[in-house]
């Protein structure tokens, strides 16, 4: 096919490759010519430029999408600047876009349903909210609901993102967390949310039971029907405060601490219940300076109380702002 096209020394051809690209000037979809010493780059339009502009013939290339950001119908100042991930819960996209990006949203939404098969919807998060968790979404693109069905590990969790709260970058986490559940264990999910914890570790592992609770009707009401839907007879759901409930049933030989905004008093709840020898998965959200703080707190926390804590092990999950991330504590208490 022909096109305009500036001829440059191929000393000089990358960097005014770049140029072009970066003002939107670079023609796509057609590969670049060397002939000896010169490249010939093609151009959209007639470039004001020192080096000779022509027209040619050249060949279709097809260039593979990498990412929503390469089809995406915005400015090219703008490209590098677009969300480099975004959360996907079954068929729903949700990803952060800042105030500056506003006025691209919906270039945004459509590019992700383009180059992602599986998506259906996509919403614009506004951050978690609230004791319960809620997200404040919009919904940019697809249809208007928020419900889906999230797949992981072989089991089906039905959610409504808008009302309970949902993280799929905590998968690998709340398997690695099923993996050290023992054979006739007492585990206690004090913040099960729709259930991926407990119904995981009822389904892969053979514990005597999980209890699981959450104070959010919206989230009770998935949970409920997430432990009929994945037949995880061993779960025991509870609707209201999980620190409270704790004191409710049987001494755990594990206690999950899945609220990272604020574990503390549920963590001093759970070191009154745990077995000895037990464990508490507890998650903060921390910078990188206070990590050694908290393993210290938590030790203090266990010999307030009578009893001693060790950290078994830390693991950072995923970042979680510019300065902080979201740390996983195993601690055994004695």
């Amino acid at each position: 096919m022909r096109s305009l096209c500036v001829a440059v020394p191929a000393r000089e051809a990358e960097g005014i490759r770049r140029a072009l690209h970066k003002q939107g000037l670079l023609r796509t979809g057609i590969s670049i010519v060397r002939e000896g010493g010169t490249v010939f780059l093609p151009t959209a339009s007639r470039v004001d430029t020192p080096y000779p502009v022509s027209e040619r013939e050249f060949r279709e290339s097809f260039a593979p999408i990498r990412s929503y950001r390469d089809v995406a119908n915005v400015p090219a100042e703008v490209k590098p600047d677009l969300p480099t991930s975004f959360d996907i819960v079954g068929d729903i996209a949700i990803i952060r876009i800042s105030e500056d990006l506003r006025e691209h949203e919906t270039a945004i939404a459509e590019a992700i349903l383009r180059t992602n098969a599986r998506v259906r919807v996509v919403a614009a998060d506004g951050g978690v909210k609230g004791p319960l968790r809620i997200r404040d979404l919009r919904i940019l693109a697809g249809p208007d609901r928020t419900e889906t069905v999230h797949r992981e590990y072989g089991l089906a969790y039905r959610v409504d993102v808008a009302k309970a709260y949902f993280s799929p970058r905590l998968a690998s986490e709340r398997n690695r967390v099923a993996q050290q559940v023992q054979p006739g264990e007492v585990v206690v999910d004090v913040f099960s949310g729709v259930g991926p914890h407990a119904i995981l570790i009822a389904r892969r592992r053979a514990p005597a039971v999980v209890h699981a609770f959450d104070a959010n009707p919206d989230a009770f009401r998935y949970l409920e029907d997430n432990v009929r839907r994945n037949r995880a007879d061993r779960v025991r759901p509870r609707l209201g405060d999980g620190i409270g409930l704790v004191a409710a049933v049987d001494r755990p030989n594990r206690i999950i601490l899945d609220y990272p905004s604020d574990p503390d008093p549920a963590f001093r709840a759970a070191l009154f219940r745990l077995l000895p020898g037990g464990t508490v998965h507890y998650y903060a959200i921390l910078n990188a300076a206070e990590r050694e703080e908290r393993e210290r707190d938590l030790a203090d926390a266990a010999g307030s109380v009578g009893r001693s804590a060790e950290i078994l092990a830390v693991r950072e999950v995923h970042g979680w702002s510019p300065a902080q991330k979201l740390f996983a504590f195993d601690v055994g208490v004695t």
